[in-house]
């Protein structure tokens, strides 16, 4: 129970003892009544009582209005989701740090200061009550063709929904071509049990949303210090530099804006390198201009100053690193004087910031999609992941730390044989020709291959799942062209989004406050929030199978997903029907919210949390929180001696540089340590076992072009640069305003940002002769579009950008027409190493519309 304490002005948690509140409930069943009570109003108890804070119920769950998954407390009165809160007792509404989360926290009010969540989670309910929100099953009746094309849609019970996609499913599997499935997804909600679908089915080509986001990220990381994904303990930090990231606004995860603000207000130091001056490079106190693309090249140079002055840690690179001398002949002539012409930052100020970063102590440093979306974007985040080397800035306070997870565990399955050839057939985008890809796989490469008929096979049906695939990367017009080659499409999604008018099949999603998920946090330590449904249907469902429903009626995900494995009988290796059986049970499950209820609790038994799902509800605002905490230097612990009798070395135990698996290599062990200085320590997962400025196998291998790889951070232009035709860079951005395409139908959040404007320099826009609110023509060699010019000094002269997400054609009435669209400015491309789509590397021109000029608003008709 969640009660309103006026004493704090915050909920308290209060555990149930036999169906009641335990003692001092009564105390806090009144409204909050502050100030001078001169001018108080009575009060209206009846009405209290049916409709004030205290009405109904508050339940806890977590957000996913975004990927960051804030904790959240959910007002329900009647059956009526009324208001959203943060989740004070989740750490992911906080910081990520066990330190500051534990200091002042208790199990009756959470978190000392109280958690936060952005705009996007208090408008998730305008999300859950649009009224444009798909409500049944539909088919397609008429042809595909142009983007004007009324689908013909025609309504159909779920029974038939499901019996007709299952059919086409299983004759698919029948002809032996169960590998020409495609599978979509988003890259967190319910991404197991798709998985296992697929794997059951015996398709190869599960695919998610990440090779959009951050995987050039992930694989700068991996190179370096072999984890993909390291958090900045930017709290505990005195200098914070970050290169092309927007924490306070884009808002990964909620707590970023608090830690970074609060390290601000503790001395802190704040550097952002960025084209754009976005809202954390407003909150900064030095924003650096940098072209484009050429973050890379100024790591380089502070690199090649470092070493100069001899700031880096001798004591960290003698013990964890190799390749030091190979790194440090490489940037002896990268001088701040050579990357000043390649930057455009002043050489005086790249010296400065090397010196200062250098000397600050502890020191962070970070990188994310800004220079990653771009064809030189891993070595040039490669880069950048190195000064944390010469630096020592890594799993050590105020630096970039290796978190740990582990509250769930998604249960290994074993496929039935039937599915086993299928399954052993290549991935249809070739993942594995990329030396860094990542498992959400490359969807450009799908792209290309649908487009020109080529590659290993060609699949001939598409699932897609929270997804809008033709708004979310480069080349829009030829991603819908792509999809269209395949036989049968079913989307299922909320929205009648552009992908989704593609739809043989269009099936009703959930909105997150109505459906189930784990969510294990991205804090430095294990803590695990649970999402739950806190509406539902107003009575349980019957047909095709036994589930509970979403507001509608309608099929959450997950239960649409085991429906269809029902439907086909899907089975493991042991012949176990894996759709009707719970996981953690064993016994028959003929519901399908009971049975993923059953799943959901087999997974917690399976990691660190131990409990099953009716315990995480039970527990303080539904979060599971590991109290060992943050830990730091991992990398020096050694193996505990009954982990390492388990494991497998592959070599000699004594010799230096011996890797640590937890099983054999060929059954797909994983690295849990090297022998570094005579002792099995964890070190770092790289292929050295210590931290990497020269990475010699890279030089064995090749890209997915069939280009060789530097084994050095090598800085090289990108592919696309500007010319006397098109002679801007056009770059994008994300804010708290919107969440990439999907928000723009809410009209809390239009309130807040109701279209994109397109960014351009005041001197860039007096050349051209463009005045702040005119229409303009943007134009790439690839297509050309509108939009409405935003005059403003806070972007680089050869830049121009715009927020992500606007220019929809479908989705909604309120989102349809609304800005600018700027995928088809590109074509379908995507980087070699690791598969990122590249959605940045733009280059226009940029002209008045010589019959809309001065019109402004941002909104074009």
């Amino acid at each position: 129970m969640y009660l309103f304490d006026e004493k704090t002005g915050r909920r308290k948690f209060l555990k149930l003892a036999g169906g009641t509140a335990t003692a001092g409930t009564a105390a806090l069943t009144g409204c909050a009544s502050f100030g001078s009570r001169e001018h108080e109003l009575k009060t209206n108890a009846e009405g209290q009582q049916q409709w004030g804070r205290e009405a109904g119920v508050w339940i806890p769950s977590c957000c996913n209005m975004c990927g960051g998954q804030s904790g959240i407390l959910c007002h329900v009165v009647d059956g009526v989701v009324e208001k959203i809160e943060p989740n004070h007792w989740n750490p992911n509404n906080y910081t990520n740090i066990s330190t500051d989360f534990f200091a002042g926290y208790t199990e009756e009010y959470g978190c000392a200061e109280g958690g936060a969540i952005c705009p996007k989670g208090n408008a998730g309910i305008l999300q859950l009550y649009d009224p444009d929100r798909v409500k049944k099953p539909l088919k397609r009746t008429n042809p595909k063709k142009g983007r004007d094309q009324n689908p013909g849609w025609q309504e159909i019970s779920w029974t038939q929904a499901i019996d007709e996609i299952a059919g086409k499913l299983q004759a698919l599997r029948n002809a032996g071509e169960a590998h020409k499935l495609l599978w979509w997804s988003e890259d967190h909600s319910f991404t197991h049990i798709q998985d296992d679908f697929c794997k059951l089915y015996g398709s190869p080509n599960y695919s998610m949303h990440s090779n959009l986001c951050d995987v050039s990220r992930k694989a700068s990381f991996k190179m370096v210090m072999g984890d993909e994904r390291p958090l900045a303990d930017f709290i505990q930090s005195k200098y914070i530099l970050l290169f092309g990231w927007n924490p306070v606004s884009a808002i990964k995860w909620v707590y970023l804006p608090r830690i970074l603000t609060r390290a601000i207000e503790r001395g802190a130091r704040l550097v952002v390198v960025d084209p754009y001056l976005s809202d954390t490079a407003a909150k900064a106190q030095e924003w650096v201009r940098i072209r484009p693309a050429t973050d890379g090249a100024m790591a380089l140079a502070m690199a090649n100053v470092i070493l100069r002055e001899g700031l880096y840690d001798k004591e960290f690179i003698a013990k964890w690193t190799v390749g030091f001398e190979q790194f440090s002949d490489y940037v002896r002539d990268k001088t701040p004087q050579w990357a000043e012409q390649i930057t455009s930052v002043p050489a005086k100020t790249i010296e400065r910031i090397a010196c200062e970063f250098a000397t600050a102590k502890p020191a962070c440093v970070d990188v994310w999609s800004g220079p990653g979306q771009h064809s030189n974007g891993v070595q040039g985040g490669r880069a950048i992941t190195l000064l944390a080397a010469l630096t020592g800035g890594y799993d050590r306070p105020g630096t970039l730390i290796i978190p740990e997870t582990g509250g769930s565990q998604h249960a290994h399955i074993e496929p039935a044989e039937s599915a086993a050839a299928t399954l052993a057939q290549p991935r249809f985008d070739g993942l594995k020709d990329f030396p860094y890809g990542h498992k959400s796989g490359v969807y450009g490469r799908m792209w290309e291959r649908l487009l020109a008929g080529d590659g290993p096979y060609q699949p001939k049906m598409g699932v897609c799942v929270f997804q809008n695939l033709v708004m979310s990367g480069p080349g829009g017009s030829q991603v819908e062209a792509a999809l269209k080659k395949l036989e049968t499409l079913v989307v299922v999604d909320t929205m009648e989004s552009e992908t989704a008018l593609l739809a043989d099949y269009l099936i009703p999603g959930t909105v997150y406050l109505e459906r189930y998920d784990l969510n294990t946090h991205w804090v430095t330590w294990p803590a695990l929030g649970l999402r739950q449904p806190v509406v539902k249907a107003p009575q349980r469902q019957t047909s095709p199978y036994p589930y509970q429903g979403g507001i509608f009626g309608q099929m959450a995900e997950y239960e649409f997903v085991a429906a269809l494995g029902r439907k086909l009988g899907l089975r493991t290796a042991d012949g176990t029907e894996f759709f009707r059986i719970g996981p953690l049970s064993k016994q028959p499950i003929e519901d399908l919210t009971e049975w993923y209820e059953d799943y959901l609790s087999n997974e917690l038994k399976n990691g660190a949390a131990k409990i099953t799902l009716e315990e995480l509800k039970k527990l303080p605002g539904a979060v599971w929180v590991d109290r060992t905490g943050t830990r730091y230097e991992k990398y020096a612990e050694p193996i505990p001696a009954g982990k390492l009798a388990a494991a497998f070395v592959d070599g000699d135990i004594t010799r230096d540089g011996t890797a640590i698996y937890d099983k054999p290599k060929d059954q797909g062990g994983k690295r849990i340590g090297t022998v570094i200085g005579g002792r099995p320590v964890r070190g770092f997962f790289t292929p050295s076992g210590k931290v990497e400025f020269y990475n010699a196998t890279l030089a064995e291998k090749k890209d997915a072009r069939g280009n060789p790889i530097a084994p050095l951070p090598v800085y090289t232009p990108r592919d696309w640069q500007p010319d006397a035709q098109y002679p801007l860079y056009l770059i994008n951005w994300k804010e708290a305003s919107h969440t990439h395409t999907r928000t723009q139908n809410n009209a809390w959040l239009l309130d807040i940002k109701p279209a994109n404007p397109l960014v351009i320099h005041p001197d860039t826009a007096a050349r051209l002769g463009i005045r702040d609110g005119d229409e303009v023509w943007v134009e790439s060699k690839f297509g050309k579009t509108q939009a409405v010019a935003k005059v403003t000094q806070r972007i680089h002269p050869e830049v121009v950008g715009a927020q992500h997400g606007f220019g929809h054609w479908k989705l909604g009435r309120q989102a349809a027409g609304r800005g600018t669209c700027f995928g088809d400015l590109n074509t379908i491309a995507y980087d070699a190493v690791s598969g990122q789509g590249l959605h940045k590397e733009i280059c226009v021109r940029v002209y008045k519309n010589p019959k809309r000029t001065g019109r402004g608003g941002g909104i074009l008709p």
